[in-house]
């Protein structure tokens, strides 16, 4: 028989060949012992779907199969997402304890002394064990992300460097609805969708305190992520960067099936792939990390780069900048030295109810959104080149309200954007003209 071994906010995925066989040699009798009981004491509530037993010592047979519902409904976009063939899934079933207490769970022997007491989940092959949590949603949250790794392991044989295991599981966990309606790999609508889910809350953070990681720093964190919700957020982006361009998709879905390789192998390869368009990666984590946040639309963020993009020449470029749309390149690389003049007009519409609010480049103050007045047209400058430390230097954005002059200092792109919370950008109309020219 064979026994893989994934673990969430515990022990790093990667360990010494001495202690793989140690722990290979511990969990086949811990997976027999699993294998072997019957969930027939008294207290325990048990629910089957088509991909997964679930065991909990509370709700009821109703609810239970209603997580049920939503780990198989998760299951068919996993097998999706993964690009994996018709059938491949037709064995995966997964065995999974949801604990209230989990000394009841010792005491029926469901829950091995040879495992950590963890405190949100684990897995062992195609056994998982989640602690409840004190909302649903961030339980069956849980019970989403390790599946995930078990399903990792079923089909990859291993689920990768922690930055990959954790990113992935985070990506195909976060989710929508419930039962048959659940969607995965939604970016949350609000906080209140999400109780208890915190990620956002750690990134605003350090967003405030200029300590965003940067792409390698995140590419190359510990094995033990030591159950910190901060990583779990980062390796979450890295994951939804790579997977939301078609530049790197097939990359990332390559990357899987290299799960079994150790961490250094893993990352040569991974790195070998994305090196020519490293420079690209390292501008949109940029703008991704200082930009997302509840109702992050990936249909209105995703930002085309090229290295190819020209270098400026100093002739004047006509800009128009959407106002349904996230950053929005210029179409060239500037180069150190240049002095640029910007000059917006124009207007759009934010929002229709109660009514339209009419914006030109300086915003409206009847609202703010951080700091700034929505409509207000802002400018950034990311480098063509990547930054070199273990976190980024500031994000400075430049209110452009009328005629602006910007000295570059560096290769980069500029962007522009008008001001908006990210999650309402859908009922925006119209936009603003911005000629670029020379400075004076």
């Amino acid at each position: 028989m064979t026994t893989h071994r994934i673990e969430i906010e515990t022990r790093p995925p990667f360990q010494s060949l001495f202690r793989v066989y140690v722990t290979t040699f511990v969990l086949l009798v811990v997976s027999n012992n699993v294998n072997a009981q019957r969930l027939v004491g008294d207290g325990f509530v048990t629910a089957s779907g088509q991909y997964v037993t679930i065991t909990a010592d509370f709700g009821t047979k109703d609810s239970l199969s209603d997580l049920a519902a939503s780990f198989d409904a998760a299951t068919g976009q996993w097998q999706a997402f993964w690009q994996l063939p018709a059938g491949s899934l037709d064995s995966f079933h997964v065995t999974a304890y949801i604990m209230r207490d989990k000394d009841a769970f010792r005491a029926a022997r469901y829950l091995q002394p040879q495992l950590p007491d963890f405190p949100f989940g684990y897995a062992v092959g195609n056994t998982v064990w989640v602690v409840e949590q004190p909302g649903e949603y961030y339980t069956r949250h849980l019970l989403l992300h390790e599946g995930v790794h078990a399903l990792s392991y079923e089909i990859f044989g291993g689920v990768g460097p922690s930055w990959f295991a954790e990113g992935t599981a985070e990506l195909l966990s976060v989710h929508t609805g419930t039962g048959p309606k659940t969607q995965v790999n939604r970016v949350p609508l609000n906080r209140d969708t999400v109780p208890y889910w915190g990620r956002f809350k750690k990134m605003a953070e350090r967003r405030d305190e200029n300590k965003i990681p940067t792409l390698s720093t995140v590419l190359d964190f510990p094995a033990d992520l030591n159950a910190d919700v901060e990583a779990y957020s980062w390796s979450w982006a890295a994951a939804m960067l790579l997977s939301e361009y078609p530049q790197t998709a097939d990359t990332l879905r390559a990357a899987a099936w290299q799960g079994n390789q150790i961490e250094e192998d893993f990352r040569h390869d991974l790195m070998r792939e994305l090196k020519p368009i490293w420079p690209i990666l390292a501008a949109r984590w940029r703008l991704l990390c200082n930009t997302i946040d509840y109702g992050f639309d990936w249909q209105r963020e995703r930002v085309p780069l090229s290295m190819k993009d020209p270098q400026w020449n100093g002739q004047p470029l006509n800009v128009r900048v959407a106002a349904d749309q996230g950053w929005q390149s210029i179409g060239v690389r500037l180069p150190p030295g240049a002095t640029v003049r910007l000059e917006p007009t124009g207007q759009c519409e934010l929002a229709q109810q109660p009514k339209p609010w009419i914006s030109q480049p300086p915003g409206v103050t009847i609202r703010y959104y951080r700091g700034r007045p929505l409509g207000q047209l802002l400018a950034t400058l990311v480098p063509n080149v990547p930054e070199q430390g273990k976190t980024m230097e500031p994000f400075e954005v430049i209110a452009v309200e009328e005629p602006t002059t910007i000295v570059i200092k560096r290769h980069c792109w500029l962007m522009l954007r008008i001001n908006d919370d990210v999650g309402e950008l859908a009922d925006n109309t119209g936009g603003y003209d911005v000629v670029v020219r020379r400075g004076g």
